[in-house]
């Protein structure tokens, strides 16, 4: 039986999102894309489009800040002037929007790269650390008090505001039985680590090539896992179109089954 998977895309629109969703739709692949507020400013056309075909566009807050650095009041400004942006290409679209979904810039929750809180879980602390450090920019440094609660804020006001996780039907131990699991917020998976490829950071990071990617993916034991859905991070950014391309045309060659979400 092949593995399922969920594409969630980071960072839409891009002046190749048009490129990008017709792709996805000539494959039959449903997707979220995760939509900073500040290019959904600059090109919200590309998200009215992306809407029109069926795919769901969903807020990754306004200016793609890390919520460790920022304020309770800040992150909470930075979420509502993208659901702002949201609704009116909704509107525009001619569209009723189905769902409320979030995801963090860089999945910094508010702790910085403790993305969840490994010293909880010391039984599956290697796999996370793993997880989040191969696929984000980030260190793994232990979170202040300060910030911790930030989090746990973060989370109620996500919850009062409507959003809801879109995953369901992972079975992972080091996901059911941690935080991800009640998290509100859309984590993953399984990150491509495509951003490596990207010209800001090409040769900079320990991906360097396609081929790098491609073995990333071989070599992830839990990926291949036929018991659980799986959680897949891409981006959509200049310059990476057929990086992502490629890696979409992969999982479907390995036959991995793209899976709708919940909504």
């Amino acid at each position: 039986m092949p593995s399922k998977i969920y594409l969630t895309i980071d960072d839409s629109p891009s002046a190749h999102t048009d490129e990008l969703t017709d792709f996805l739709l000539a494959h039959n692949i449903p997707a979220i894309l995760f939509c900073r507020g500040d290019r959904l400013a600059e090109h919200p056309k590309a998200a009215i489009r992306a809407i029109q075909k069926g795919f769901i566009i969903a807020n990754h807050a306004y200016s793609h800040r890390r919520a460790s650095t920022l304020t309770y009041e800040e992150m909470v400004e930075e979420i509502q002037k993208t659901e702002l942006l949201i609704d009116k290409a909704y509107k525009e679209a001619g569209t009723p929007r189905p769902v409320k979904y979030f995801r963090f810039p860089h999945i910094d929750r508010g702790c910085g790269g403790w993305v969840v809180d490994y010293d909880a879980v010391p039984e599956y602390r290697d796999i996370l650390t793993s997880l989040f450090s191969e696929g984000l920019n980030i260190t793994l440094t232990p979170p202040s008090d300060g910030q911790k609660e930030k989090k746990s804020a973060l989370q109620s006001f996500l919850r009062a505001e409507g959003f809801v996780t879109p995953f369901e039907g992972i079975t992972h131990p080091w996901y059911t039985a941690t935080e991800m699991a009640t998290a509100v917020d859309a984590l993953f998976t399984y990150s491509t680590a495509d951003w490596m490829l990207s010209s800001r950071h090409a040769g900079k990071w320990p991906y360097k090539t396609w081929g790098d990617l491609k073995q990333k993916i071989d070599d992830d034991p839990w990926l291949h896992d036929e018991n659980s859905t799986h959680v897949i991070l891409l981006h959509d950014q200049n310059g990476l179109l057929n990086v992502s391309k490629e890696i979409l045309q992969y999982f479907l060659n390995q036959e991995f089954v793209f899976v709708d979400f919940k909504n």
